[in-house]
């Protein structure tokens, strides 16, 4: 007992890809609550109201709309989503490639979806965008039924993570500073006043503060982000090899 979970409503996506940001961002905050009060008493009591009050819900819901926000900014700053560039003829996937994921996206979505030819895509660039990430909608879809469709998942909670702490950067590191200075005054402050916890662990806190400070400054930025929406389109593209039937071409896929 004493351990608690977030229940049904959040599947793995919403938990990783989130819930997680908003956690970090609030971190500065709950470490030095933690630190002042290790025996908070009725903790287990405070938690359940928490989860019943919906604040993991709205964690969640912060989480998404802040990424969201910036997704569309983020992909006009790289020239297009990256599963889209994928796709084009004059993206960076090599021609040979190229024309077998053309004709293996063309065998999936059949007559409902026609890939446009190299010549229609140069005339009409934007329509061959919209087209190809259409196709990617499909094989968004398709690849949750598929084997590897983990893959795929954990690189998209991945994608989604970052997105979202980038969402949550301005707010995050004004929190994140606040908790640096208040965990260094602490250091001021004469032992058994204002809940100063010991000596060590007041060390450990402000190390840890700084970490933090560190991760929102230095780590949390557009490039994080873009290197784990290249990996995810990637990976989805590379659902394409796998037949509708559900078995890999040539046996185990190794």
């Amino acid at each position: 007992m004493g351990q608690f979970t977030l229940s049904a409503p959040f599947d793995k996506y919403s938990w990783r890809a989130r819930i997680r940001p908003v956690l970090l961002a609030s971190l500065p905050i709950a470490l030095p609550v933690a630190a002042a009060l290790p025996d908070l008493p009725r903790a287990h009591l405070l938690w359940s109201l928490a989860l019943l009050s919906g604040v993991p819900l709205l964690a969640d819901q912060v989480g998404r709309s802040r990424g969201k926000r910036i997704e569309s900014r983020l992909f006009q700053s790289w020239g297009g989503k990256p599963s889209v560039q994928l796709l084009r003829w004059r993206g960076p996937t090599d021609r040979l490639r190229l024309a077998y994921l053309h004709a293996r996206i063309q065998q999936i979505t059949g007559t409902a979806l026609r890939l446009p030819t190299e010549s229609e895509e140069h005339s009409k660039p934007e329509e061959a965008d919209q087209i190809y990430d259409a196709a990617g909608l499909v094989l968004r879809a398709r690849a949750r039924g598929l084997p590897g469709a983990e893959l795929v998942l954990e690189q998209n909670c991945e994608y989604g993570f970052r997105r979202n702490a980038l969402g949550l950067r301005p707010y995050a590191l004004v929190i994140a500073v606040a908790g640096l200075l208040a965990a260094v005054a602490w250091v001021f402050v004469p032992p058994g006043h204002l809940g100063r916890p010991g000596t060590a662990l007041l060390v450990v806190l402000v190390v840890a503060e700084a970490a933090l400070v560190v991760f929102w400054s230095v780590l949390v930025r557009a490039r994080w982000a873009e290197s784990a929406a290249w990996l995810y389109a990637e990976r989805l593209l590379e659902t394409c090899v796998v037949p509708d039937q559900g078995a890999l071409p040539g046996g185990t896929g190794n």
